[in-house]
C-alpha cells in the first residue's frame, strides 16, 4: 500500500479526523463508559460555559451503521448539549479501539476517581485478555501503578458504596484505600473506613493500625488542615466564573485568604530551613 498523500489545498493527511456535526438522537451513550458518577452542579456549569461560549472541544464518537453513533468521549459534554436542548452537537469519527480512547481520555483528564479507574482497568484486562504490563503501555502508565488501582477492586462493596456516594464531599487519597485493602479482616476495613470518613487519617496512621502498633491517638493540626484544604479546594473547583465576577467583595477576600495562606507557609518553611541549618551546625 503507497503512502497516503496530502491534501492538495492545506497540506493535510487525508485520514486526518474531520469535525462533523451530528444530531444528539442518533448518538447511543456508552454502557461501558469508565466514569460512573456526574456532579450535577458541575454539568450545569459546563452547560453555561458551553451556551455562553460555545463548544471548544468536539466529542468523539465511532459509527456503528449509516446513521448511528457510539459515544467514545465526552459525555459530559453530550449531557450538557442534553441540558441545553440542543439538538446537534460537533464530533470527531474514529475507528479506534473504543474502551482504550475513552479510559485514556478519561485519565488524562483526571476525571476519574480512583475506584472508576480500578473497575476500568479490570474491564480491559478482562476483554482483551492484557497482562498489566500491556495495559501500561495503551494507557501510559507503569505496571506497579496498574496494579495498585486493580487491588481497589478487593474493597468491600459497603466501602465502594459508602466511596461513591461521599466522594465529593470528604478527601480520600488512594493510597489509603490502598491501604485499607492490606487489612486482613472486614471488621477491620470497616472499622478503618468510619474513621476515614470522619477525616484526617494518613498513610501512616493506616499502616500503624494495620500492623498493629500505636498510632498518634489525635490528627495533628497538619493533617487537620490538609483535610480542610482539600475541601476548600474542591468547593473553588464548583465556583462560577459569573459569581466571582458580580460578588466582587467574595473575590477580594478569596484573594486575600490566599495572600496570607502564603505569607504563613513561607514563615513555616523559614523556620523549617533554620532549624535544618542550627542542626547541620551542631
Amino acid at each position: 500500500m503507497g503512502k497516503l498523500r496530502p491534501d492538495v489545498f492545506f497540506g493535510t493527511s487525508p485520514d486526518l479526523p474531520k469535525i462533523v456535526e451530528l444530531d444528539l438522537d442518533d448518538i447511543r451513550q456508552n454502557p461501558d463508559q469508565p466514569r460512573k458518577t456526574f456532579n450535577e452542579r458541575a454539568l450545569r456549569d459546563l452547560a453555561s460555559s458551553i451556551d455562553k461560549h460555545g463548544l471548544i472541544q468536539p466529542i468523539t464518537v465511532k459509527q456503528e451503521d449509516e446513521s448511528r453513533y457510539l459515544l467514545v468521549a465526552g459525555e459530559r459534554r453530550y449531557r450538557a448539549h442534553l441540558l441545553l436542548e440542543r439538538r446537534t452537537i460537533p464530533a470527531i469519527i474514529t475507528n479506534g479501539n473504543v474502551d482504550e480512547i475513552a479510559l485514556i481520555e478519561n485519565i488524562q483528564r483526571e476525571d476519574l476517581n480512583p475506584l472508576e479507574t480500578a473497575e476500568a482497568f479490570q474491564q480491559m484486562l478482562d476483554r482483551y485478555n492484557y497482562t498489566q504490563e500491556e495495559l501500561g503501555k495503551v494507557i501510559g502508565k507503569a505496571q506497579n501503578t496498574v496494579s495498585e488501582f486493580l487491588k481497589l477492586n478487593s474493597l468491600p462493596q459497603q466501602i465502594k458504596q459508602d466511596y461513591r456516594v461521599s466522594y465529593d464531599t470528604i478527601s480520600i487519597t488512594k493510597s489509603v484505600l490502598i491501604e485499607i485493602t492490606r487489612l486482613k479482616t472486614l471488621e477491620e476495613q470497616l472499622k478503618i473506613w468510619e474513621e476515614v470518613k470522619r477525616g484526617g487519617l494518613t498513610v501512616r496512621v493506616a499502616r500503624a493500625k494495620k500492623s498493629g502498633a500505636s498510632p498518634t491517638p489525635s490528627i495533628s493540626p497538619t493533617n487537620k488542615s490538609l483535610v480542610a484544604g482539600r475541601k476548600f479546594v474542591r468547593t473553588l473547583k464548583e465556583l462560577r466564573t459569573e459569581d466571582i465576577t458580580i460578588n466582587q467583595d467574595a473575590r477580594i477576600e478569596l484573594l486575600s485568604i490566599r495572600h496570607q495562606v502564603d505569607i504563613i507557609l513561607e514563615k513555616i518553611c523559614s523556620n523549617e530551613t533554620h532549624i535544618m541549618i542550627d542542626k547541620e551546625e551542631t
